[in-house]
């Protein structure tokens, strides 16, 4: 299946390891170009060089931290000397790490809404205008299956990711008029070098993979790759008539649909 993403100028935010990182090697993959995104300077400078050398002409990168108003301000001028316009915006900014076991506590949720909603919504605010002028722009927010069902996560994560679905609903009807797409994935149990899941598995590996066993019907973890191909597709000319969706990809462990 050709998947049209041939020459498409993509920006993807937090890319620099994990599933934003495997979603940028998918579209280059496929010819598209992509504008690489991560505030560690020495990893995205690593990532960015080796991609270079795999796809001369395609990776470019902007550094910083895009939670906050300089740092979105910088992305839309990067994107904008470098491509003039976008055609794909992938919104991958986020974290579920707590700080305590207060699930309760109003610091921990404005810093799950600060990293994982407000920053995508700001992106999105000042990315319109070059998603606007795109080619056949489409926009894919990445969730989780925590914002459907409880699971092993902070409330205010969870929470959260809740909002990036209330977002996507919103913006695909709304910018339908604009030609743009907006569409969300939600990963399950995703495990990667780096990842928060290798950090639980280093404190307790036999609780999580317990926990794997009981709760993933198809027993194990996903991959990044696994991720970054459903984001493909929904990003191609072969999701032409799909807006307003949102897909899980977790082995089978939500129980709701």
């Amino acid at each position: 299946m050709k998947l049209e993403l041939k020459e498409k100028k993509v920006f993807i935010s937090g890319s620099s390891k994990g599933i934003g990182l495997a979603i940028a090697e998918g579209f280059l993959e496929e010819g598209a170009q992509v504008i690489l995104n991560g505030h560690n300077q020495i990893r995205l400078s690593q990532e960015e060089n080796r991609l270079k050398k795999l796809y001369p002409g395609k990776v470019y990168s902007v550094l910083g931290d895009l939670t906050t108003e300089q740092g979105g301000a910088q992305a839309k001028k990067v994107i904008e000397n470098i491509f003039g316009s976008l055609d794909v915006f992938i919104a991958n900014l986020g974290n579920g790490r707590p700080k305590n076991n207060n699930h309760l506590e109003i610091a921990e949720w404005q810093r799950f809404y600060d990293i994982n909603v407000l920053g995508t919504v700001r992106l999105l605010n000042c990315l319109y205008p070059l998603l606007k002028i795109g080619q056949y722009p489409n926009i894919v927010l990445i969730s989780s299956i925590v914002a459907k069902e409880k699971m092993m996560a902070p409330y205010g994560y969870a929470a959260a990711k809740g909002a990036l679905l209330t977002l996507t609903r919103y913006l695909s009807k709304d910018w339908a008029c604009d030609g743009i797409r907006v569409n969300c994935v939600l990963p399950g149990n995703i495990y990667f070098e780096g990842g928060r899941w290798e950090e639980l598995k280093m404190a307790n590996t036999e609780a999580v993979e317990r926990y794997i066993l009981s709760s993933v019907p198809m027993k194990r973890f996903g991959i990044p790759r696994e991720i970054s191909d459903v984001v493909l597709f929904l990003a191609s000319g072969r999701a032409s008539f799909i807006t307003g969706a949102a897909l899980a990809i977790d082995g089978g462990q939500m129980s709701t649909i």
